[in-house]
């Protein structure tokens, strides 16, 4: 039986008897006919108790803490060189983003689940507190690693305030307005994305590079005092039979695996060649690990992922569906910057402002398609529309070239953004139809999760591609270069300029763009696989 088939049995046998009964004519002479089934109040905050200024004020502090979180993502991108200048650690320098991105991902699900535990509002507090701490000691860190290892750290509790926030927003609005408001962290994700790498810059060149953590500490205990005191989540009654029956195997599994899968991503084709022992096993292992989770979960009694999940071939679509999506969205923020830096000339700060005609397309398709939700009661036809448009632009950027003109890629980018933004809305709430209530945390931390393994793979396997292709065009040049201004190409973009000139410099932006396009095409097939896999999953209407 369907949720909502549940739902309409309860209203069916709550109604009160002396209600059915009545004839029409009592209904006439003064009997309220709302009296017949209890109207529910649709006011945002109602559902948990709270008042219309009560909720914004939640809201904001939900928003806050998201915008940090998500901040962190990319904020140390623009101050890695002078963070590895200070500590003579360049080799290192890739895991301030690793340490940070993989635990953030991994304990998405954990936070879900340990939520309906212990209460969401309780684990929100613990997700904060650790981010804080995370914060601190990343600013006075006083070497690589403890540095990354702080970044872990702040990971791990970033990760918790990410995948609560928008479990948090179903708790206090009806399931049918939850897009309309999960719209709102589409949006700050969006900001941040932009403002990262122009606050890592500024900090670095202005300041210190230490104060892209010490601002989480002046701002973040905003969130955390508004969720302590403004939020009334109601708390899980202690239950000790959980705590015992809590799927340890499960979570070492999942974690274990993805953590094999993660590694030999990043190490294929960069520390070491696909063909080595050290990356083959890590992929044997994550897979095994990764099976043997699936397998686990039918005999957990709690089991971390519940079986029901992957009986539902909508939910398992939704799941590929949102790995393709995070894979493509990621893909194209991290490397249409760099377009712009290979291409136009730009500067690494002034080539975060690419990101702005993609941002405005988010900001644009997020509420809309959660207005279509509210309105209508639909969540995947937003996500096969946004598959679409998402599919059809990426295919329009697999032709850009040394000649695209900035017009040309502004106006794909808002269009693409439009695209995502709608994929966004319609595959998180579209995941919430599909389940009863009491999963809707856990549905939300899992695809949450999958959009954001989707986002490592997907960067990792563009750089893969870009790197194989760039050495390989770099060889037509190798009478013309020095091994010297080969590793100036391969490593440093920005001295590109002032090293070269003339037909020389041409033909290496060239080799850039040409090198870029084998990226473009892998998320050219990342948004189809999306289309494909988004329009397999069936549409519940609400």
């Amino acid at each position: 039986m369907t949720p909502q088939a549940e739902t309409e049995t309860c209203n069916s046998s709550s109604e009160p008897p002396s209600t059915r009964s009545l004839p029409s004519a009592d209904l006439e002479k003064g009997s309220n006919p709302s009296d017949a089934s209890p109207v529910e109040d649709t006011r945002p905050g109602a559902k948990a108790g709270l008042s219309l200024s009560q909720f914004w004020i939640i809201m904001l502090g939900l928003n806050i803490g998201m915008l940090l979180a998500a901040l962190d993502f990319n904020i140390v991108a623009t101050a890695v060189p002078i963070i590895s200048s200070e500590f003579n650690a360049y080799n290192n320098s890739s895991w301030l983003g690793t340490g940070f991105l993989v635990t953030f991902a991994l304990v998405l699900p954990l936070y879900s689940k340990l939520g309906d535990i212990f209460g969401r509002q309780n684990m929100f507090v613990v997700g904060t507190v650790l981010f804080i701490l995370g914060s601190g000691i990343c600013g006075g860190s006083k070497s690589m690693d403890m540095l990354i290892w702080s970044r872990v750290v702040q990971g791990i509790g970033g990760g918790g305030i990410y995948g609560l926030v928008n479990v948090i927003i179903t708790d206090l609005v009806p399931l049918r307005d939850v897009g309309k408001y999960i719209s709102f962290t589409g949006l700050v994700w969006a900001i941040a994305d932009v403002a990262g790498p122009l606050l890592g810059g500024a900090f670095s060149q202005y300041v210190t590079w230490r104060w892209c953590f010490y601002v989480n500490l002046c701002i973040s205990p905003i969130s955390l005092l508004i969720t302590i005191f403004f939020l009334r989540l109601p708390t899980p009654k202690f239950d000790k039979e959980r705590i015992k029956n809590f799927d340890i195997l499960g979570t070492i599994a999942l974690i274990g695996g993805t953590t094999c899968l993660l590694m030999a991503i990043s190490w294929g084709g960069n520390n070491f060649a696909w063909a080595d022992s050290r990356v083959i096993g890590c992929f044997v292992g994550g897979f095994v690990l990764l099976a043997l989770f699936v397998i686990w979960e039918h005999f957990a009694k709690d089991p971390l992922m519940p079986p029901s999940f992957l009986h539902k071939p909508a939910i398992i679509f939704i799941f590929i569906a949102e790995f393709f999506y995070g894979a493509n969205l990621l893909g194209m923020m991290y490397y249409v910057p760099q377009f712009f830096q290979l291409v136009y000339g730009d500067s690494a700060t002034i080539s975060g402002v690419a990101l702005l005609p993609m941002m405005l397309g988010l900001a644009i398709g997020n509420p809309i398609a959660g207005w279509v939700t509210s309105k209508w009661g639909v969540t995947l036809t937003n996500a096969w529309v946004g598959a679409g448009l998402t599919t059809l632009i990426s295919g329009l950027i697999t032709r850009w070239h040394a000649g695209t003109s900035r017009a040309e890629a502004i106006i794909e980018l808002i269009v693409v953004g439009v695209g995502q933004g709608a994929v966004m809305e319609g595959l998180l709430v579209g995941s919430q139809f599909l389940v009863e209530p009491m999963y809707i945390g856990l549905i939300t931390g899992m695809v949450i999760f999958m959009q954001t393994v989707g986002d490592i793979f997907g960067i990792a396997i563009y750089a893969a591609l870009y790197q194989t292709k760039l050495r390989t065009n770099l060889a037509q040049l190798a009478g013309a270069l020095t091994q010297e201004q080969i590793g100036v190409v391969l490593a440093d973009v920005q001295k590109v300029k002032n090293e070269f000139s003339g037909e020389l410099y041409h033909k290496i932006i060239e080799l850039y763009a040409n090198s870029l396009q084998n990226g473009w095409w892998w998320l050219f097939a990342c948004a189809a696989a999306l289309l494909i896999s988004s329009a397999c999953a069936k549409q519940q209407k609400l």
